[in-house]
């Protein structure tokens, strides 16, 4: 029965809605209780928890690449395919590692000035020196792992059939609607509710509000959770493997699931957001991915939906 199939689903969605309702009682306690700028954990997650959705859509321009390639379209459609996916791909890990390096010189800065060294502007405002090895290291770093990345999904697309290579250019596509669906709905959900990040409030909780509280733009963006939400996208990758692979799917749900947590707790603790914010910004990834997936009728872990 599909309601049988589903049930992994409903407890998911029990389990946020729970997570949810907890936030939206205790929310400024939590943050209160846990919240450290200076945390490890939280730092390290601010700087480099961002890397999943600009690898899977270079795995998707890969997958075009090596499809355009073992095609028989006329050299012009081949050519066409390989620019655009050429440069999308390029475009997707220059801004990986750029953000990368940004937050890393971020606590960098902290650190030489005595600051937490997880304190970050994470709206984007205000002016921020680079240090002269910055452009370099982020040319360098982009090419070599466009490089290494291509080389890599190559071997794995080598050998792959036709029918093989035509499933995978599905996947693909979806994956770059999910992507850009969820970061759409994140950015203006976040301008829309202009909630108040914790950090902001240690002076005074005074303009604390509740998750459900719309405020408006005021250049406040707490709600929902960026970094979880694009941590969570990594939850699209089992879709990439074979199907019938069932066990490798599944290990790799286990390994995104446990990611995903790590990088939504890891914003509360660093106080860039509340518990509810990132609750919001997890379940509008996992919703988007089990959308896309259903368009694909498959679930994640390898189970078609249809007869």
């Amino acid at each position: 029965m599909n309601f049988i199939k589903e049930k992994r689903e409903l407890v998911i969605l029990v389990s946020l809605g729970i997570l949810l309702l907890i936030g939206g009682i205790w929310d400024k306690q939590i943050s209160q209780g846990v919240m450290n700028q200076g945390s490890l954990f939280g730092t390290f997650f601010q700087n480099y928890g961002l890397i999943f959705p600009g690898i899977i859509i270079f795995m998707s321009t890969q997958i075009f690449i090596y499809y355009a390639k073992e095609s028989n379209l006329p050299h012009f459609g081949k050519g066409s395919i390989y620019f655009i996916a050429i440069i999308a791909g390029l475009y997707q890990i220059w801004q990986m590692i750029k953000i990368m390096l940004f937050y890393t010189v971020t606590s960098l800065n902290n650190s030489q000035k005595n600051q937490p060294i997880g304190a970050a502007n994470n709206d984007g405002g205000g002016a921020m020196s680079f240090p002269n090895w910055f452009f370099p290291a982020l040319v360098i770093l982009s090419l070599l792992t466009f490089v290494v990345g291509s080389m890599l999904c190559n071997r794995w697309l080598k050998g792959k059939n036709q029918e093989e290579l035509n499933k995978l250019v599905l996947v693909g596509l979806g994956a770059i609607v999910a992507v850009y669906a969820s970061n759409t709905i994140i950015d203006v959900m976040k301008s829309l509710w202009g909630r108040f990040r914790p950090y902001e409030l240690q002076n005074s909780w005074a303009d604390y509000t509740n998750w459900w509280r719309i405020n408006g733009a005021n250049g406040h963006k707490s709600f929902p959770s960026g970094h979880s939400e694009q941590a969570w996208l990594a939850l699209y990758l089992p879709l990439f493997v074979d199907p019938l692979k069932k066990n490798k799917r599944q290990k790799i749900v286990i390994l995104t699931s446990v990611f995903g947590c790590f990088v939504a707790w890891s914003r509360v603790r660093i106080g860039a957001h509340f518990l509810s914010d990132v609750v919001v910004g997890s379940a509008i990834a996992i919703f988007v991915i089990y959308v896309v997936s259903r368009l694909l009728n498959q679930r994640l872990d390898g189970e078609a939906l249809s007869e």
